[in-house]
């Protein structure tokens, strides 16, 4: 398993909540609460996957 996706709904999710999450953070597992953070993070893995991480400055792209 390489990450988890955890959207929370309901009255008694409080347990299961934390029983969900602490698995994955024992285990080091990606974890995600909610459908927009995942997303974002697949598409950021995938970006990593096609092209190299840049690091600038911020005044480099205010020139």
């Amino acid at each position: 398993m390489a990450m988890v996706i955890n959207t929370p709904s309901g009255k008694n999710t409080r347990e299961n909540e934390v029983k969900i999450r602490t698995a994955p953070m024992q285990n080091r597992i990606l974890i995600m609460t909610t459908l927009c953070g995942a997303d974002a993070a697949l598409k950021a893995i995938n970006s990593l996957q096609v092209s190299e991480l840049q690091v600038r400055a911020l005044q480099e792209y205010h020139k």
